[in-house]
């Protein structure tokens, strides 16, 4: 970590500096020990359970040679499968709590298709169940969250730049929006290499390097 962007962030959680929130967005990329979690997370509300749920993160995956965290890809097509499958059942959970019953029986209902990565990234660009399923996910935990300041904006930034993932992000803060969304399955889909999209009929999870 970069010792000046830390003491950088913690002036800004004491209110004696103003930033954007993207000039924090490296400042946990790289970072796995747990004593500068615990500084990082101290300013915050549950510090200790954000800390405990970014090394969850951080178990989950690894660096290498990447400036993002890549998921550890253990288990076949079958397993991670299943647990695209256990994700779709929260996701269906949040969509009945939201009034959204026809997205919820679709997430009930559609199958789990493998499919290449190009189909998974037109899904995800495009204007369709996807995106609106993820717009349905934004509201849930934004409605919920506990906390609304530049401080919590600059850190969703950060937490999103450990992976490049914004659900990710929201499994470590999870503590703030208690009753909005439980990201621990997709956190367990994530684990396995899972890039999934929903689209009419099915919910794609990206095929490449999936072992038969």
């Amino acid at each position: 970590m970069d010792d000046e962007l830390l003491a950088e962030w913690l002036d800004f959680c004491a209110g004696r500096s103003e930033q954007e929130d993207w000039y924090f967005s490296g400042l946990l990329q790289g970072v796995t020990d747990a004593d500068t979690l615990a500084t990082v997370f101290a300013a915050f509300p549950h510090a200790d359970e954000l800390r405990s749920r970014a090394l969850d993160v951080l178990a989950a995956g690894h660096w290498g040679d990447h400036l993002y965290l890549q998921p550890a890809i253990a288990g076949d097509a079958q397993v991670r499968a299943a647990a695209a499958r256990a994700w779709l059942e929260e996701l269906a959970r949040v969509a009945g709590a939201a009034g959204e019953p026809g997205l919820q029986a679709m997430l009930r209902e559609v199958p789990v298709v493998a499919a290449p990565a190009e189909r998974l990234e037109a899904a995800l660009r495009g204007s369709g169940p996807a995106d609106y399923l993820h717009d349905v996910i934004c509201d849930a935990v934004h409605e919920a969250r506990t906390l609304d300041s530049p401080q919590m904006a600059a850190l969703d930034e950060a937490l999103y730049h450990i992976a490049s993932d914004l659900y990710l992000g929201w499994y470590i803060t999870q503590p703030l929006a208690p009753q909005a969304i439980d990201f621990a399955p997709y956190l367990a889909f994530w684990r396995l290499g899972g890039r999934g999209a929903l689209v009419e009929g099915a919910f794609l999870v990206e095929a490449n390097d999936l072992e038969s």
